[in-house]
């Protein structure tokens, strides 16, 4: 993580309107660190709970502006000569390139703050990892690995209750004394809309999945032209082609598709070149299976998921395979050739 360069008085300053020109674009590009913007609001909220009734002194503003508009237009100066007036006019040049550099770093900062980073507030996990984190209105999400969650900054709870996320978790949704609806929304434009429940969902690549254990889930595929709503009882599973096409389960087993909270894998008659994917899509790494056979062979049982190479070597053992495994380079990841034995 990149060091803070800027002390916390500087970017109070910059909160007053008290900063430089230097200090600003300073500012812009320290803001350009993802860990910096999190340390910016932080000190903004302690700022402003210090500061509750901030106001600049206009007066003296005013003063100060007037001052340098009468420097800089010769007003109550003796007539320049040539070369005085050369001066002034690069004078004049100089400051007005000041002020669009500092109207570039406003505009700039404008940006960043209409941007999804300032409107939502983003919890993330990396490969391999699990994160459990309770929201302002007490609903819990599980985030399985390689998993962003957005939640608005401003106003979440205030009616309706939206999220953003794309991965995969599991949400149990507190049910509030007004009724407000919980959303969540994906990248494909799926949309899920509950009351207050508990239920799994699943927006990757390859599409978008709602596993329900409890309560009721209405969905909407936004993909569609006019979507109509699908609505989900417990134990069903819904699945969203990347086309948009809503399919609606009734007979799985849901264990499979929860097993990621125990940091398992388990598979009921899983072809391999899925176990291949899912081991990829958790743990960041490339796995190849060379036989097309043996991609096409299914296996069942429950695995340990903490670590893709221990879980390639009993893959490996049940199917009388071989593994091999090469380091990852500066051009692709750690990589897993899973091969049948000659």
């Amino acid at each position: 993580m990149k060091k803070s360069f800027l002390s916390k008085q500087v970017v109070q300053n910059f909160f007053e309107g008290k900063t430089t020109q230097m200090q600003n674009i300073l500012i812009q590009e320290w803001l350009e660190n993802l860990a910096n913007r999190e340390l910016y609001f932080q000190w903004l909220e302690e700022w402003e709970t210090e500061n509750p009734q901030f106001t600049p002194d206009v007066e003296q503003a005013f003063r100060r502006s007037l001052y340098t508009v009468q420097n800089n237009t010769g007003m109550n100066q003796p007539i320049a000569s040539p070369g005085g007036i050369a001066s002034e006019w690069l004078g004049r040049r100089s400051l007005i390139a000041k002020w669009v550099a500092a109207a570039s770093v406003v505009l700039v900062l404008s940006a960043w703050l209409l941007s999804d980073f300032w409107l939502y507030k983003q919890y993330e996990t990396g490969y391999g990892e699990i994160r459990t984190l309770v929201l302002p209105d007490s609903s819990r999400v599980t985030l399985n690995a390689n998993s962003l969650l957005s939640i608005p900054r401003f106003g979440f709870g205030s009616g309706t209750r939206e999220v953003l996320l794309t991965g995969e978790a599991e949400f149990a949704v507190k049910h509030t004394v007004d009724h407000s609806k919980f959303i969540v929304r994906t990248p494909d434009k799926l949309e899920v809309r509950v009351l207050g429940t508990e239920f799994i969902v699943y927006s990757r690549d390859r599409g978008s999945k709602v596993v329900l254990s409890q309560g009721s889930v209405q969905l909407r595929s936004l993909k569609e032209t006019n979507p109509k709503p699908v609505l989900m009882k417990p134990g069903d599973i819904a699945t969203m082609s990347t086309h948009g096409r809503l399919t609606l389960s009734h007979s799985e087993s849901l264990s499979a598709h929860q097993a990621w909270k125990q940091r398992l894998f388990m598979f009921e008659n899983t072809p391999v070149s899925e176990i291949a994917y899912q081991i990829s899509e958790h743990f960041g790494v490339n796995v190849v299976v060379t036989d097309s056979m043996l991609a096409k062979r299914t296996i069942g049982g429950t695995f340990n998921a903490s670590d893709p190479a221990h879980v390639l070597k009993v893959l490996s053992d049940v199917l009388n395979a071989r593994v091999s495994h090469s380091a990852p380079t500066g051009e692709g990841p750690e990589t897993f050739i899973l091969n049948s034995n000659p």
